[in-house]
């Protein structure tokens, strides 16, 4: 199937249409790693106090250690430095799990902020140019003999302007009807130009219908 447009005017507004679909699924991209970046940047100081209380409870244990065996009051403070060990431990695994929790919501926001628009846009876009690749195909078909010329004639007239089918015939759709095959050739072109398309095989007009009074 066709992917751009033969006629240069048409051409270019595609291109433009791609560039800007590319420069809105660009911009999506960027929302979401701001929106990860932000949420992660949140999830800093949970990182920060896991660390600390990780820490804080290594050196409990290792003062705990430390002070085990002295004589009179080693156990008991040595069991003081366990139990406080203990609670910061907890406390860095909480901090750590939020910290993670975190994380994970910002890869999640970050995704969906970037993909949904990207789908849409894409879907859209996608969705628009499959449509006009179908219609250009089958005007292409039409226009190899003068039959589809004919049908391709009256899509123009039920389409196009008044202005642009006045200069083809003063009476267009009477020529139409008269089967006059110079205007119906006309109108065809001028439907396929619509389409953006040039005519890539020539149905040569044979006669001239009679036009009626």
């Amino acid at each position: 199937m066709p992917f751009y447009a033969d006629v240069p005017a048409r051409r270019t507004r595609q291109v433009l249409a791609d560039a800007g679909c590319l420069a809105l699924v660009a911009a999506a991209v960027l929302a979401g790693r701001t929106v990860h970046g932000t949420v992660a940047a949140a999830a800093e100081p949970a990182r920060r106090f896991a660390d600390g209380s990780a820490s804080l409870a290594q050196r409990l244990t290792d003062a705990g250690d430390a002070v085990d065996g002295t004589p009179l009051v080693g156990d008991e403070v040595a069991d003081v430095l366990d139990r406080s060990a203990g609670s910061a431990s907890s406390l860095a695994r909480a901090a750590a799990g939020q910290h993670e929790a975190l994380l994970d919501l910002a890869t999640t926001l970050g995704v969906l902020v970037a993909l949904v628009p990207v789908l849409l846009v894409v879907a859209v876009r996608a969705a628009q140019r499959v449509r006009w690749a179908r219609r250009v195909r089958d005007a292409r078909a039409l226009a190899a003999d003068l039959a589809g010329d004919r049908v391709l004639a009256l899509r123009a007239l039920q389409r196009r302007d008044a202005g642009p089918l006045l200069a083809v015939d003063p009476d267009p759709a009477g020529a139409w009807r008269d089967d006059d095959a110079r205007a119906v050739r006309a109108l065809a072109d001028l439907e396929l130009t619509a389409l953006g398309v040039r005519r890539r095989v020539t149905a040569t007009p044979t006669s001239t219908a009679p036009r009626s009074p």
